[in-house]
């Protein structure tokens, strides 16, 4: 008798998850991942829509969550590309070559690298250091009134946009994440909204069918990735659609501001989930 209420009386080890029948946790796990897809690409698209870049990041808070890191680098690249396609007929009067051109040919050399390195090496450490970085910088400006305004030599200028094309392409290689780089320079140079955006939305492009290639190549895209491109792609476009409704509403300081504070937020995605 005195066994048996010792054995009655022990907490059990069986969660309440344990009790559920595989094929039902079966559904509510896909049910959150969906959700998470979901949820990620509508937020994500505004945001990108907005400021012109972004997406990645704002979509890697969601997606990391339930789905593994690769497939995530697939889902932000192949999403931005559909989004920046999108926003050619916007701003195409707007984009200028010989300003695109030193960016570009930076980013032809690090999207390989940072391809390579998703391929191959662990990035939380330099995610975390990025990250670390874009709070303490977004976090000075957001505080600074006055605006500061990069004035530069025509061949600095040069070298310096060669270097954040670089470094923005390794960040993209890395998974899509080739936007807050030129955007912060963008910042600094002092253009109007449509010039900064026109940079973003080419620069981005580019380093996105570099990044697809790379990262077909390298990581590859399977059934289950090209599932979940179908199931997040409609409202990829709805949130993008609503972004561009906000950027029409936005003036230049606006706008620096709202790029800021995408900025910051970036960096917390990358602090958070290194």
């Amino acid at each position: 008798m005195h066994r048996l209420d010792s054995v009655a009386l022990q907490p059990s080890a069986v969660h309440a998850s344990d009790l559920q029948p595989p094929r039902e946790r079966a559904a509510s796990l896909a049910m959150i991942e969906t959700l998470a897809l979901t949820l990620g690409a509508l937020v994500a698209g505004i945001i990108s829509g907005a400021t012109g870049f972004g997406f990645a990041l704002a979509g890697t808070a969601m997606w990391s969550l339930t789905l593994e890191p690769r497939l995530v680098a697939v889902l932000a690249v192949v999403f931005t590309t559909v989004l920046n396609l999108g926003y050619l007929p916007v701003f195409w009067r707007d984009i200028d070559l010989r300003r695109l051109a030193p960016f570009a040919a930076g980013c032809f050399a690090g999207v390989p690298l940072g391809a390579y390195a998703l391929a191959t090496l662990p990035a939380p450490v330099v995610r975390l250091c990025v990250g670390t970085l874009l709070l303490l910088y977004s976090s000075y400006r957001l505080t600074t009134r006055r605006a500061a305004v990069l004035r530069l030599s025509p061949r600095a200028t040069r070298v310096g946009d060669v270097l954040v094309g670089f470094l923005g392409g390794l960040f993209g290689g890395l998974g899509g994440l080739s936007g807050f780089l030129p955007a912060l320079w963008s910042g600094l140079r002092g253009w109007d909204k449509r010039t900064q955006r026109a940079l973003m939305q080419s620069y981005i492009l580019v380093a996105n069918f570099l990044s697809i290639a790379w990262i077909g190549k390298l990581v590859g895209v399977d059934a289950a990735a090209r599932g979940h491109l179908l199931l997040g792609l409609p409202f990829v476009i709805v949130g993008g659609w609503l972004g561009l409704k906000l950027f029409a509403r936005f003036d230049t300081p606006t706008f620096n501001r709202v790029v800021l504070w995408v900025i910051a937020g970036s960096g917390l995605v990358l602090v958070l989930h290194p």
